[in-house]
């Protein structure tokens, strides 16, 4: 497997001087096995990677897209999503549904439609809705999804995803340190096998005591995680939009060795 990182920070999209390592565009990932590929979320970075199927000529038909949440941030990119716009290409999206009164496909689409929107994306949109169920395995092509609950005061979901040989964790989201004893041994198994684990590292040690309880984690949460769990590598991810590349790159002051990395837009990954 491999991974692309088309967006890496949190809450919103943005573009400064200081962001031109890690990029401003929000939680977008895409995973290849092969020929298949799955879009770990559909934030702002996911508007560059529509941009590179046309360029590459990629195969038609839908691209599946997983959706951790349904925070703005991580469903932007639907909006302009040029794929999901083309009735030759379209969209399959998998989430887990969290209004029974409502279908999935508004649960999703509804913010993008008047007066929050010019047009009705249920209108413009390809796409085929999935619901999926935490604890409940799937396979997205050649992919086995096992998706979770996360840490998160609004109901989040994690991933744990494999294809048979290498797995990894995609835990964005999530505030590890106030897990209870039973959840955080959970999440350890998870981990213990995963090839990566993408760890959720929003704020910096010293902030978090201000964002306590608001779903999101440090690089310290990710280094007691990794040490727990041995696995065998850890992308930091989901930056908040407050905090410079200076100030990202400090944090590296808190672990050593080969086993952590930064992820950053445009990185490419082999598992």
């Amino acid at each position: 497997m491999k991974l692309k990182i088309y967006g890496c920070r949190g809450s919103m999209p943005l573009s400064h001087n200081f962001d031109k390592r890690f990029g401003g565009n929000t939680s977008c990932i895409k995973l290849m096995a092969g020929d298949y590929s799955l879009v770990l979320d559909a934030g702002s970075g996911l508007v560059n990677l529509g941009h590179d199927i046309y360029v590459h000529n990629a195969p038609k038909g839908p691209q599946d897209v997983l959706i951790s949440h349904l925070h703005m941030d991580h469903i932007i990119g639907l909006s302009v999503f040029s794929p999901g716009l083309d009735a030759e290409r379209g969209l399959r999206i998998y989430t887990v549904s969290r209004d029974g009164n409502k279908s999935l496909a508004s649960q999703v689409l509804d913010p993008f439609s008047p007066p929050y929107w010019p047009v009705p994306m249920q209108d413009a949109i390809f796409a085929e809705f999935i619901e999926i169920t935490e604890d409940a395995p799937f396979a997205a092509g050649p992919l086995m999804v096992t998706p979770f609950a996360a840490s998160h005061p609004d109901k989040t979901t994690s991933f744990f995803i494999t294809d048979g040989k290498k797995s990894l964790v995609y835990l964005l989201d999530s505030e590890v340190s106030i897990m209870g004893d039973a959840d955080y041994a959970q999440l350890v198994d998870y981990c213990r096998s995963a090839d990566l684990v993408i760890f959720d590292a929003a704020y910096s040690p010293e902030d978090y005591h201000r964002f306590k309880g608001w779903g999101h984690s440090t690089v310290l949460d990710g280094v007691r995680l990794r040490k727990d769990s041995n696995c065998k590598r850890m992308m930091f991810c989901h930056f908040a939009q407050k905090y410079s590349d200076e100030e990202i790159l400090s944090w590296s002051q808190y672990f050593d060795g080969d086993h952590y990395i930064f992820a950053a837009d445009e990185m490419e990954v082999t598992l």
